[in-house]
């Protein structure tokens, strides 16, 4: 770097702003393009081979594909002794947040190691947003949705692409079944922990080990079997990690890790793994209050899996559709997707379930279906809906795995929500009792989420004595964070 920066020169006519950028720091074709290795490889991206020809095409007008138009700027600011950005040299601005359109595979691995370099950078969560008083609200979000899901739509149809690691020239060690059964395992770990203690205390160790799968397969080789396998396990624990952002209020995060997660699933061929993210990013858009962009991910996972769907899998998706026809107002198609739920997913079947949805159970199951039911209880002058509710609330309660501590809070307090509507305030009382002795240990922002709107619906009460300490402990326990 020179020790002064380059004095401002004007830039010549119909001279672009790469040129003359190229122009004021002296560089030549090959020159740049060495400069630009050097740069990726000091970053972590050893697959950007950049030669002159490419440099000879930007000059010419071409864009550079990502994630060169960061590296470019990075040098030119090294050279001329001033901070560059991309917009300065002419290129869009994407960074970080443009996933509205999927490169390939290894466009898609270098996206991965930007995501959890700034996740391990930036590793406190933020506050809790205050919830308002009305359960039919938005939070504003940097993502377009609309642009997002026109990047997601040719899962579909569009056959995966040929790995970077299967060249016969491919560099690094030889990657193989043992390696993505490791990366397999250590997902399974961060659910297990995720479940039992919420997403604030394991969000930083998955994703830093996120940052290791990422760089293990993008620095190595591999068959075609073995790297389809490899992305496989690199969605599902992408997936993890941006589950796990969710539950703790990184909502940009977590879109952006699903949907990336959502384009290594599509590499690996697992149409049903590819499904299952998509209806994770469903669930994270039906939270922010955009049922139609989440009905959307719900449909577009049903067309994919139009041929593959597991039973089970799609009675889950099912009753997510039914979810966010409830959220839309829609009661009819609400209770037709509520019946096509149960009766899939009473299907026999001898296809192995997937890992990734062996959550999916009757305990799960009733409990969406119960919480869609109370929606339409409190919504759609159909009061009845609530005693069923509470049956399916009930049989989730019963049933649910004693080590899933976020699950049981959630049923615990779906109880008590329904048992207000049906007039049952001492069981109401009981069952919020039940959540708090499980949730308030709970690292998870849901689950305090879930405690404010148990609190504003039993506010009405507050003058039974009971319910007038449940409230209190409830928002003491917000107020606390978990123990």
């Amino acid at each position: 770097m020179p020790s002064e920066p380059v004095p401002d020169r004007p830039r010549q006519s119909g001279e672009s702003a790469f040129c003359y950028w190229f122009r004021i720091c002296g560089f030549n074709n090959k020159g740049l393009a060495a400069a630009v290795r050097e740069r990726a490889l000091l970053v972590g991206l050893p697959h950007v081979r950049t030669d002159g020809s490419r440099v000879r095409g930007w000059l010419g007008g071409e864009q550079p594909r990502e994630p060169v138009p960061q590296l470019l700027a990075d040098v030119f600011s090294a050279r001329c002794g001033r901070h560059l950005t991309r917009a300065d040299l002419g290129f869009a601005g994407s960074g970080l947040d443009d996933l509205t359109r999927y490169r390939g595979p290894a466009e898609l691995l270098g996206d991965l190691a930007r995501t959890t370099s700034a996740g391990l950078v930036h590793e406190s969560p933020p506050a809790d947003p205050p919830v308002p008083d009305s359960e039919q609200y938005r939070f504003e979000i940097s993502h377009d949705p609309e642009r997002l899901l026109t990047g997601l739509h040719s899962w579909a149809y569009v056959q995966p692409h040929g790995l970077p690691g299967t060249a016969t020239d491919a560099p690094g060690r030889r990657l193989g079944a043992g390696d993505a059964a490791r990366i397999a395992d250590y997902t399974h770990m961060f659910r297990t922990m995720d479940n039992r203690h919420g997403g604030g205390s394991t969000l930083h160790s998955a994703t830093g080990q996120l940052a290791w799968a990422t760089r293990t397969i993008r620095d190595g080789s591999y068959t075609e079997a073995a790297g389809r396998a490899l992305f496989r396990e690199l969605a599902d624990l992408a997936g993890c990690v941006g589950w796990m952002s969710h539950d703790v209020a990184q909502w940009p995060a977590a879109i952006r890790s699903l949907t990336l997660a959502v384009h290594a699933a599509r590499e690996s061929g697992d149409d049903n793994l590819t499904a299952h993210l998509l209806q994770c990013l469903a669930r994270i858009w039906g939270y922010l209050g955009r049922p139609d962009t989440a009905a959307d991910c719900i449909a577009l996972a049903l067309y994919g899996t139009r041929n593959s769907a597991h039973p089970v899998l799609r009675a889950g998706l099912y009753s997510l559709a039914a979810r966010f026809a409830a959220m839309r107002n829609e009661s009819r198609e609400a209770l037709r997707n509520v019946r096509h739920a149960q009766e899939i997913f009473s299907e026999e079947t001898s296809d192995e379930l997937p890992a990734y949805v062996v959550y999916l159970n009757n305990a799960e199951l009733s409990s969406t279906v119960g919480e869609v039911l109370l929606f339409l209880a409190r919504t759609s002058n159909h009061p009845q809906h609530a005693t069923t509710a509470l049956e399916l609330l009930s049989v989730a309660s019963a049933e649910r795995d004693p080590d899933r501590a976020r699950s049981r809070a959630f049923d615990a307090v779906g109880a008590a929500r329904a048992l207000l509507v049906v007039g049952d305030i001492d069981a109401a009382c009981d069952a919020g009792r039940r959540a708090l002795a499980v949730g308030s240990a709970v690292d998870s922002a849901r689950v305090r989420r879930r405690f404010l709107d148990l609190a504003r619906e039993a506010a009405p009460h507050e003058s039974v004595p009971a319910v007038r300490d449940l409230r209190e402990q409830l928002l003491a326990t917000i107020a606390e964070g978990p123990r």
